[in-house]
């Protein structure tokens, strides 16, 4: 089997593989480091020049001579990876493909729609993906598309009258222990860059319900099944990861992707411990208001976390309750961004603009707000709608979307990128925020007026307007080479020179690295 990837490493896409191998299958990865597929890169004017398009890409997969294709799909990407799909089928009509991931999770039924696609497999797949692997064998795929739901539990397919066969929720691994660590050495024969920094999560899900997220989502469907989604490692299996990943790519830093880190006290103030003791390389993460006070932030920074992520998302009261079914306060968040910045760590706010029912006064709040409390970086970003989301409910509800839109975001064609301002349905007044927001984090407030109205001279708008994609860009990258600390950003920089140099080699020599 391959697993097709791309972008950045896919934790779904590499626990599989891990799994797969020990259960004896020749499963191996293709990652496809096209610009656009990574969506840090979706608006960069030279995207195309730098990614490759699906016929390379399935000629390369099918050069490694697999029975079985799978995709771990979001939504953003979903358009993108039809369009590979159907290349590899076309070139390929007997092979098996197989989808997974939050898209066809929530939407099983559509993606089967999709001649092209042959399972579908719901929820985490280390228990189904498996089986399915080994009924394909036994039975052929034909054979395995008429198999009843105790022997492929979480796979789905159509039959040959087009009647969906469904099969319920994948079970979720309720050890996360005993699932052998994620494969790592093969993505960076693709990308070297990679290992300079050792991706892991010390968890999976979440235990909040943030109206705009896939894992809030993932959390009420495993709830309707009886199934708790969020689970966390012990820190002995956590730490065993770190020092055999130390021991054989000598990474430099640590980046925690779990949705919120440290969720539990207990955990954190062992791992703090035992992670400086045993580990002691600066790490990120990213983690909520709503579990922190100064002394779980001590925890982390003692523990070495140089760099820190805060989800907010909002300045205002209401419309965090209402719409992002968010609790934390504003003087909570301030209090706790201080305390951060003071105990060593390179801190960033999370914040979401174009909200449903948003008003210039709370654009004016979060600009405020970040004025005070000064942060090192503001992630603004633009409102994305996931399927079956809350949110995408509540802005249909409240005229911002249509059912026609609805339809789009599930078929995956209102997706685009939630940094940059492409969307040309965005109100005027997010056209020059990515400036405002950084004059109001940055710099001193009495600068910081003058430029807001600099800024809004016709000319100037105009120059602005045009350019905020690059300035956004740019400004970040400048201001991580003033700081040790943000290294992520930095690393962002050396694997995307790799990932080009990836694509233009394949371009020019006519191969890839599998």
């Amino acid at each position: 089997m391959v697993l097709y990837d791309f972008g950045y490493e896919s934790f779904g896409v590499q626990y599989l593989i891990s799994t797969l191998k020990s259960r004896g299958h020749d499963a191996r990865v293709y990652f496809d480091s096209s610009f656009d597929k990574d969506y840090l890169a979706l608006d960069f004017g030279l995207t195309p020049f730098f990614s490759l398009k699906p016929e390379p890409v399935a000629e390369d997969i099918l050069a490694l001579e697999p029975q079985v294709v799978g995709f771990s799909m979001y939504t953003l990407f979903y358009r993108s990876n039809l369009e590979l799909i159907r290349v590899l089928k076309k070139r390929k009509p007997d092979l098996s493909i197989v989808c997974g991931g939050f898209h066809p999770t929530l939407l099983p039924e559509r993606v089967l729609s999709e001649d092209s696609v042959d399972f579908v497999v719901l929820g985490e797949g280390e228990e189904s993906l498996p089986r399915l692997l080994e009924a394909i064998e036994c039975e052929g795929p034909h054979g395995a598309k008429r198999l009843p739901l105790e022997s492929l539990p979480g796979v789905w397919n159509s039959d040959p009258g087009g009647l969906v066969v469904a099969r319920g929720l994948s079970p979720v691994p309720k050890n996360l222990d005993a699932i052998p660590f994620p494969e790592k050495e093969s993505y960076y024969r693709f990308n070297p860059a990679l290992a300079i920094i050792y991706t892991a999560i010390a968890s999976r899900g979440c235990p909040y319900g943030c109206t705009y997220c896939n894992s809030a989502t993932m959390n009420e469907l495993y709830k309707a099944n009886g199934q708790k989604y969020f689970r966390v490692r012990s820190v002995d299996n956590l730490l065993q990861e770190l020092r055999l990943a130390k021991e054989r790519f000598q990474p430099r830093y640590v980046m925690f992707f779990d949705d919120v880190f440290g969720a539990r006290r207990d955990w954190l103030s062992e791992f703090s411990e035992r992670y400086r003791e045993e580990i002691h390389l600066p790490f990120y993460c990213q983690t909520s208001p709503l579990i922190h006070d100064e002394a779980s932030l001590d925890l982390l920074a003692k523990a070495g976390c140089c760099l820190l992520e805060f989800g907010f998302q909002s300045a205002n009261a209401k419309v965090r309750a209402e719409i992002l079914n968010r609790r934390e306060t504003n003087s909570d968040v301030k209090n706790l961004v201080v305390h951060a910045m003071r105990a060593g760590m390179f801190t960033e706010l999370d914040l979401i603009a174009n909200l449903p029912g948003e008003t210039e006064v709370h654009v004016r709040e979060a600009l405020e707000l970040v004025s005070d409390v000064r942060p090192h970086w503001v992630n603004l970003a633009f409102l994305q709608f996931h399927p079956k989301t809350p949110i995408t409910r509540i802005a249909r509800d409240k005229g911002m979307l249509t059912e026609a839109d609805v339809t789009r975001i599930e078929e995956g064609q209102h997706a685009g990128s939630m940094r940059l301002l492409k969307n040309e349905g965005l109100d005027r007044r997010y056209r020059l925020l990515p400036f405002r927001m950084f004059f109001a984090f940055y710099l001193p407030r009495s600068i910081s007026v003058v430029l807001n109205r600099l800024i809004e001279w016709p000319g100037i708008r105009q120059i602005c307007v045009f350019g905020a994609s690059l300035f956004l860009y740019t400004s970040r990258i400048l201001l991580s080479y003033t700081d040790r600390r943000d290294f992520l950003i930095r690393h962002h920089v050396v694997r995307s020179i790799r990932a080009a140099w990836w694509v233009l080699t394949r371009k020019v020599l006519g191969h890839g690295r599998s």
